[in-house]
């Protein structure tokens, strides 16, 4: 197969808008699909070697897959060992777990299988993922351990054959692509049977170039059809965003494109031109390997900051990947493609020996649970750095009642059962909503006031469902013993529509209704709250355990400020509330805030922890069990039940 430089500049146009896009910058709000680029590209080159072997009766299995391990395997486990060390310094249990996990997916090629189990690829958990990346090297492994065997048995039936089965497959793909886009996206995004088709789309170009250089000989048509596809490529990069369906029909843009710059560019077009530049050239060449250290080299920076970064520093960030691209390319993966400088046998037993390195340490840090015994983060009095465990802790009163390990948002079979005593004189009070509802559970759960004159249970529901008169809900004897229904969740714009039918639906059944407005949304980075935030910042002039109550004073009067200033990352929820206002005046009823109890404008402070470094929140806003606790005591202090009792 001849070399075509305008490839690999093609590499450098799908390579770079990937790591703009997952440094987060807006211009390239579509340059994940560069990754469909990469696909389409690996299909036109994988194919056409293995068509040309096959051809000439010299296609081995064997020599296939060495070719793949020495193109793939190689750069990925250096970045992988590369990874390991600062995983092991700087994760958190629960994420050096995940991270665990992730070496064995890497090292079976099913890491896509384990991301879409675990999150959305667009979220901000995913980007702290160091090997989130590798999903597309999966599919594309999957892919060739099934297409070459493919070709062997369907050979002999010829090329026209051939190129029916594979358009018949693609488009079957391609199908399932559209609706898997509109029913099920995460499994769309990441599975290999919705990303095949992008990947034959290329296989069907190499089989029609394996005797031609281009599909047209005429020069005009062949400049205007390759900036076309070049055009489309570009489109996508800076039209695309989050919010396009993908991959859906929309993906045929840059796939397409793709594909028509590789049937219409030769040397005499513009594009040959363009792409074909040394630079561009070089970069593609590097392409790989800047593929592989992007992620891993944003994901570290981002789990230490403690602020998010600024674009100025993402672009040190891009910059920095290429330097380091470069020079695993050049000591890494040119030594490993040649079997003259490495031998299939030194390959072999290298590979297989680190695989296996990172299997084991990866299944030992599934099963001891991240490595939990490391010492990792700040360590002051009962500071607890991973959010993560004050979030799952926080269910735990819920759980305790309802005898439910998995009782959770929603769904829940004890929300249909009647927790209230009906011998008892006390006013039955249900919560409803979502995780908002639970943290209020908790809070009066410790309130001696709510203890004293209510008896308190829970409904997990999100309200916009609660619009239909039959839900399960308005049926459920918790509802129907209640005398207060108190709405408390975080509130979507179709959760406020909803609210005047189901108000009226609950004042229709003779009861009370009370609405608890949308939380105040402190500040977050990652998984960090602001209170983590404020005391990382604060270890580095002052001494965390001897300046305790200081650093407690500071904290809290930061969270003090950002909400009388209204310094939030989403300014949606005051919206939200006021309209949540307007609803409550209109219908006469209750409304509270939890402000009210969180914030002492006498003392200008807003408790987010205690002077032992408990945090009350896990987030935004979420509480944890000791700010329930402490909140418990502040609603008895503040009167925040006075209007209901």
């Amino acid at each position: 197969m001849r070399y075509r430089p305008e490839i690999d500049g093609l590499r450098a146009i799908a390579v770079i808008p990937v790591i703009l896009f997952h440094a987060g910058f807006k211009t390239f709000s579509g340059g994940f699909v560069g990754v469909d680029v990469f696909f389409v590209i690996s299909g036109y080159l994988i194919t056409s070697i293995i068509i040309s072997d096959l051809a000439e009766g010299k296609f081995s299995l064997a020599n296939f897959y060495e070719r793949r391990a020495r193109r793939i395997l190689p750069a990925l486990l250096f970045v992988m060992a590369v990874c390991v060390p600062f995983a092991w310094l700087w994760l958190m249990p629960r994420d050096m777990k995940d991270f665990s996990q992730s070496l064995v997916a890497v090292s079976t090629f099913s890491s896509n299988l384990l991301f879409y189990i675990e999150s959305d690829y667009f979220d901000t958990a995913s980007e702290l993922k160091p090997l989130l990346h590798t999903w597309s090297l999966a599919v594309e492994e999957q892919y060739y351990i099934l297409f070459p065997l493919f070709l062997i048995l369907t050979w002999r039936l010829g090329k026209r054959w051939i190129i029916i089965l594979l358009a018949l497959i693609s488009l079957l793909s391609l199908s399932m692509t559209q609706w898997g886009a509109l029913n099920y996206p995460e499994a769309t995004f990441y599975l290999l049977p919705t990303r095949g088709w992008e990947i034959l789309s290329g296989a069907c170009v190499a089989f029609y170039l394996l005797k031609r250089n281009s599909i047209s000989d005429v020069l005009p048509i062949k400049q205007i059809i390759s900036l076309l596809g070049l055009s489309m490529i570009f489109y996508a990069v800076f039209m695309f965003d989050k919010q396009t369906p993908f991959p859906s029909l929309f993906t045929l843009v840059p796939t397409v494109g793709t594909i028509l710059v590789i049937l219409f560019t030769s040397k005499s077009t513009i594009v040959f031109n363009v792409l074909s530049k040394s630079l561009v050239v070089g970069i593609g060449l590097i392409s790989y390997s800047a593929y592989l250290w992007h992620q891993p080299i944003f994901a570290f920076t981002k789990y230490l900051s403690i602020s998010k970064l600024s674009m100025l520093e993402m672009a040190v960030l891009c910059v920095a990947a290429f330097p380091l691209a470069y020079l695993s390319w050049r000591y890494i993966e040119v030594p490993f493609r040649k079997r003259q400088v490495i031998s299939t046998n030194v390959l072999t037993i290298s590979s297989v020996t680190m695989l296996m390195i990172f299997i084991g340490f990866g299944i030992s840090g599934h099963l001891n649970n991240g490595f939990i015994d490391r010492s990792v983060g700040i360590k002051a009095l009962h500071y607890v750095p991973d959010n993560r465990v004050l979030q799952k802790n926080s269910w735990n009163i819920l759980r305790s009642i309802s005898l439910d390990k998995d009782y959770g948002v929603d769904r829940n079979t004890f929300d249909n059962k009647l927790w209230f005593n009906l011998s008892d004189r006390r006013t039955p009070l249900l919560i409803v909503g979502n995780s908002h509802s639970k943290d209020l559970f908790n809070v009066l759960f410790n309130s001696e006031t709510a203890k004293k004159h209510f008896q308190i249970a829970r409904y997990g529901v999100q309200l916009r469902y609660l619009v239909e008169d039959n839900h399960s809900f308005f049926s459920s004897p918790n509802y129907k013993t209640a005398q207060i229904i108190m709405l408390a969740t975080k509130y979507s714009g179709s959760d406020v529509r909803a609210l005047k039918d189901l108000i009226k639906h609950i004042q229709r059944d003779n009861k009370r209704a009370v609405l608890v407005n949308n939380i105040f949304e402190f500040r977050q980075f990652a998984w960090r709250n602001l209170a983590d935030y404020e005391i990382a910042k604060l270890k580095t002039t002052m001494n965390l355990t001897k300046d305790n109550k200081r650093v407690a004073k500071i904290v809290n009067s930061e969270y003090f400020i950002e909400y009388t200033n209204n310094i939030t990352d989403d300014k949606r929820f005051l919206t939200d509330n006021a309209e949540i206002e307007d609803i409550g005046k209109e219908l006469n009823v209750t409304i509270l805030d939890k402000m009210d109890y969180i914030c002492s404008d006498s003392d200008k402070l807003c408790y987010a922890i205690d002077e032992e470094y408990r945090k009350y929140f896990f987030d935004y806003g979420h509480h944890t069990l000791d700010g329930a606790k402490f909140f418990g005591k502040r609603v008895d202090a503040t009167g925040w039940l006075e209007n209901l009792i």
